[in-house]
């Protein structure tokens, strides 16, 4: 690098530095899209099971009287519509 400026060769060590970092991220993409492309070939992803709907369970009166309690003593103007156990 005889020759040139402190400018041009910090230009240089830039365009060289960025240019490395680009082809390696570039290999790092590709390479991970090839490994991901053989994963799904050896080990495909099995389908999801088909589950049975449960109906939720009941709660107890005793328990509903409660929560609706606690309720109107936290926010007297709220109105409880319905409890779903879930």
């Amino acid at each position: 690098m005889e020759g040139l400026t402190p400018m041009q060769t910090a230009l240089l060590l830039m365009i060289v530095g960025m240019g490395t970092v680009f082809v390696i991220l570039i290999l790092i993409i590709n390479l991970s899209k090839l490994m991901i492309l053989a994963v799904n070939k050896i080990a495909p992803e099995e389908a999801p099971k088909k589950s049975v709907e449960v109906a939720p369970a009941a709660i107890a009166p005793n328990v509903e009287a409660a929560i609706k309690a606690a309720i109107s003593q936290v926010a007297p103007k709220a109105m409880v519509t319905s409890i779903k156990k879930g």
